[in-house]
Formats: C-alpha cells, structure tokens, sequence
C-alpha cells in the first residue's frame, strides 16, 4: 500500500550547463512530487505519529550526482557553502523550504549559524542524466579529523532509546531515488522506510494490572546507538564533491545490489585519515533499545535491517515488576513493521 501526497512548489530555478552562458537557457518553475511508501504491514504511513504527513521541521538533505559526465555541473556543487555539495530543505507550512539561519545550523563551515544554499537559484537542465537522492536526517555533527581537518555532517543518527517520539521518528530513516535522463524542472521523490519497526501489544491475560508507565527494552539487538546510519547509493562513487577522504563517496559508495539499503554505520578513523562504513554483521549483538510508549499497553521501536545470531528479549519493567519474553523473529528487514504480542503471565 502506498499513500501519495503531491506538492508543488512555484518558485523559479535556473537550470543549465557549467560551460554554457546563465543568458542562454531557459526559465522554469521547479516542482516537487513526494510519494511515501507505508512500511509493510502497516495501516499508514509513519513520518509523523498522525500517520498522514512530514511535520514542519523534517529535514532532508538532497545529494545531486550526474554519473556520466566527467566535469562538475550545476547542481552537483554548492560552491562551498554546505559539505559534500548537500542541499538541506526542511518542510515548512506544506512546503520544502531552505534552512534560515535562524534554524541554528553551521552550514557553511563558518563557525556561527547560516543559511543553506538555495537550489532554487540553480538552472540545471544538461543534457545529461542527473541522480537525486535524498535523506531524511537529524543532527549537525562537527568534528577536527586529523590534526586541523574540520568536517560537517548532516546525519541521520539511530537512538537505542526511542522512549521520546523526537528520537523514535529520527530513528525512522526515509530514503529516495529518482534518475532523470537530463536535468530536470519536475522530479518525483518516492521515499520508503530503510530501517525495520515492532508494533508491540502486552496482552495481560492474567490482570496483572500493568500500568501505563511501564518501560520496554529489547536486549541483544546491533550496539549502534548514536552511530551514523548509512544507506548504499550505487552513485556515490561518482559523487564530484566531498569532504576529503570523511565525505559521502567513501561512505555511501556500494555495489549496484546495495543501492538503497542500510549498508553499515559510519566510522571516524583517525589512524587512516578517513571514515568508512562498518557492515551491521560486524557489529556486536548486545545493544539495548527502549521503545516509544505508544498507549494502550502497545509500544513502537525502529530497528536496523539486521540477522541476529541469538534471539533478542523483551523486558518490560513496571515499577518493581519485571516481565521477560523470548522474541522468535530473528531477521528484521527493510520496511516491514513486525507485530508483536507479548503475553505477561508472572513476574520475575
């Protein structure tokens, strides 16, 4: 199932070739189309808790790659005023706007907030294939690589604790990817969910009487709190832009089976002068994710595209009462939600 919501936006955008005079080509009005895939198993969509919509805030980060052409074209570069040449939008008012300063972010690399750059302003229209991909992401991440490196990263960062809804939908990572033969006024992005979800209910048969505060963990699942995500994007190794050797191509470069699939988490090693990608089945299985009390003795949590070795388990914890269930599920993939009833019995 797959809600479309279409938005348009009418704002002028200048489109053409690095080589070619601005005078020279055409005007156009540029216009988003944004479809939203459910995860699998799922009555609606879940980018907001209402199911329906983005919420003002939601950001994206839009990376434009022209695969087939060796020089660097419009689009494909922000003339250094964002790293790796992203251009960041956040929806406003129904709309996809630009980033203001007064957003707070450090865009431009100048040590105090800024404005991100605005594609709007960009003729665009080569007669060369263009990729659009896009991300949704949560946090501003700076660090010194190195002895005097200064990266910047737009990161879409997992949380083992989704208790708040803030951390639960941050976890929730969308995705898209449209290829158009030239560049374009009109480009449709279909986003879907990259990550997996539970949807648990706690049935007490018993009447055991739990309450509405009681928390639940899942223990044993990949330790990546507060890592990067990365999602695999088969373009990335012709990406023009980035960060040195910390930026999009070394991380995001993946086979063509890969594209659009969580690949790993980020990795800042100083030893090498690079970041990488560290496959999820390298990572150790004793992490400990806390879910988002959704009411109703029923919990969500985001969960990485991942095999275990081990079954997870469930706790939930009420006060003094301890509960614990074994979950069966031992593979979790990309956009399903898994429904999950945990049957209380007795404490421990």
């Amino acid at each position: 199932m797959k809600i479309n919501k279409i938005f348009f936006m009418g704002i002028a955008l200048l489109l053409t070739s690095c080589s070619a005079e601005e005078s020279d080509q055409p005007s156009g009005v540029l216009s988003f189309s944004t479809s939203i895939e459910n995860f699998e198993g799922e009555d609606v969509s879940r980018t907001n808790f209402a199911g329906n919509a983005f919420e003002n805030g939601d950001k994206v980060k839009l990376k434009i790659i022209c695969p087939f052409s060796s020089r660097t074209e419009f689009g494909e570069t922000t003339y250094g005023n964002s790293f790796d040449a992203f251009w960041l939008l956040k929806w406003d008012a129904d709309k996809w706007s630009t980033l203001t300063s007064a957003d707070g972010f450090d865009i431009n690399g100048d040590y105090s907030p800024s404005a991100s750059p605005n594609i709007y302003d960009r003729y665009e229209a080569q007669q060369t294939p263009y990729v659009y991909t896009a991300q949704t992401w949560s946090e501003e991440q700076i660090f010194i690589a190195g002895k005097s490196t200064r990266v910047e990263q737009y990161s879409n960062v997992f949380h083992a604790n989704q208790t708040k809804a803030a951390d639960y939908k941050a976890s929730d990572l969308m995705w898209a990817q449209t290829i158009q033969q030239t560049g374009s006024y009109n480009v449709h992005l279909s986003f879907k969910h990259v990550m997996a979800a539970l949807l648990v209910t706690i049935n007490d048969s018993t009447n055991l009487g739990i309450s509405d505060n009681a928390v639940l963990t899942l223990e044993g699942m990949p330790d990546i709190d507060q890592a990067e995500v990365i999602v695999g994007d088969y373009y990335a190794a012709k990406s023009k832009v980035n960060s040195n050797n910390y930026g999009y191509k070394n991380k995001h470069s993946c086979t063509q089976d890969e594209n659009g699939t969580v690949i790993g988490v980020a990795v800042v090693d100083d030893s090498q002068n690079k970041s990488y990608t560290k496959a999820l089945s390298d990572i150790s299985q004793d992490g400990i994710y806390t879910a988002y009390n959704a009411g109703s003795k029923t919990y969500r949590l985001i969960v990485p595209p991942c095999a275990l070795s081990n079954n997870a388990t469930f706790w939930l914890r009420d006060g003094e009462k301890r509960y614990s269930m074994q979950l069966t599920q031992t593979t979790f993939e990309a956009g399903k939600l898994y429904k999950v009833t945990m049957k209380i019995n007795e404490s421990i």
